[in-house]
């Protein structure tokens, strides 16, 4: 009855859609609930040969990332958690902390509009003490998660190179698995959803003489229940005022005006791009603000090698005096089971008073929590 009914809704749409793959930015998913907690380490050690103490090296960094995008048609917020260690044998060098959250309430659960409120909490070696500000504002745009059409695009893709199927499946075809694949919390058993995947397979009139087989069930099983991958759409863009609660400077206390914005676009289940940058600062923004920008891009190359590559900007602004933060990272991530992570990278970073940018090369090992 159920699988009659997603069907009989998306007939509909089947005469405006022509053979191929569906954009995953045109789906559109009731509820986005996504998070990603990671946990990483790395290690470096060098002992001089030539006997110079102030040229050992024995250090090590110690981080921890959290991220959590919710979003429904009345209401969303997001959370961002991000700490840094770094220890020497002398003990606790550097470290560096910060935590975002916003609440968005959506004017009409039609549009994009929204009012939103939210807090950020700073933390560095560098401030004289914790920073803390209190914001509000109005703002526009949505996220979705098209993870789900992103695992029934895979899953199309590897029949058709097995040769499962004779063709790629009809648009229409590929929306119903999606949707069954995102409600699969909905199904009382996982042998349940997948009787209803290998039917909406194997009634397509693409699939090959005898139907799918045992492989074919089995890698369906893994993309379905594959974590750590995850895909999105969407961008917003917000602006509002805010009060400064505690200054890490240790100055006096400021009305501040802020705001910000995020882009993220997934071409292809492989590829996820995204873009995110913000700013704040007083009444004398000019003089006085802070302006971060940051743009990454990852690409899964395969079940178990995946490649990132990132750039961070940021802009530090007292008395009219910029200071400028740049960082590029690239990566390669060899992932030898679901929750754990190997991962070979390169840094490139450059700070103010820097004569030239320094390089880092690591290896670390990330376990997944979420």
């Amino acid at each position: 009855m159920r699988r009659c009914f997603v069907f009989v809704l998306l007939a509909v749409s089947a005469v405006v859609w022509t053979a191929g793959a569906i954009p995953l930015c045109d789906y559109r998913s009731p509820k986005t609930d996504l998070s990603d907690l990671t946990l990483g380490f790395s290690y470096q050690y060098h002992n001089d040969p030539y006997g110079l103490d102030t040229r050992d090296v024995n250090q090590g960094q110690f981080s921890v990332d959290y991220v959590q995008l919710f979003d429904t048609p009345q209401y969303g917020f997001d959370l961002a958690f991000e700490n840094t260690l770094m220890v020497s044998a002398e003990g606790l060098s550097t470290y560096g902390l910060t935590a975002d959250g916003n609440y968005k309430r959506y004017i009409s659960t039609e549009q994009d509009f929204f009012a939103y409120s939210g807090a950020a909490l700073r933390s560095s070696s560098s401030f004289q003490k914790l920073g803390l500000t209190f914001s509000l504002g109005l703002g526009v745009g949505r996220f979705t998660d098209v993870t789900p059409l992103a695992k029934a695009t895979r899953i199309n893709d590897y029949l058709v190179s097995r040769g499962s199927l004779t063709d790629e499946l009809h648009p229409v075809d590929l929306q119903i698995l999606a949707l069954e694949i995102g409600s699969a919390a909905s199904y009382e058993s996982q042998a349940a959803l997948l009787a209803v995947i290998q039917e909406i397979i194997e009634t397509s009139g693409s699939v090959r003489l005898g139907g799918l087989d045992a492989l074919d069930i089995s890698e369906i099983t893994r993309f379905i229940q594959e974590e750590g991958f995850s895909r999105y759409c969407g961008s917003d863009l917000k602006l509002g005022v805010g009060y400064e609660l505690l200054d890490p400077s240790g100055g006096d206390n400021d009305l501040l005006f802020s705001g910000g914005f995020d882009y993220a676009l997934a071409t292809t289940p492989k590829a996820q791009f995204l873009l995110q940058g913000s700013f704040s600062g007083p009444s004398d923004i000019f003089e006085t603000h802070r302006a971060d920008f940051t743009g990454s891009y990852d690409y899964f190359i395969s079940n178990f090698l995946s490649a990132n590559a990132a750039y961070n900007w940021t802009r530090e602004t007292w008395s009219g005096v910029n200071t400028d933060t740049n960082r590029i990272s690239l990566e390669l991530t060899l992932s030898p089971v679901d929750t754990a992570n190997v991962v070979v990278g390169i840094l490139l970073e450059h700070r103010p008073y820097y004569l030239e940018w320094s390089i880092d090369i690591q290896l670390s090992i990330q376990m997944d929590l979420l």
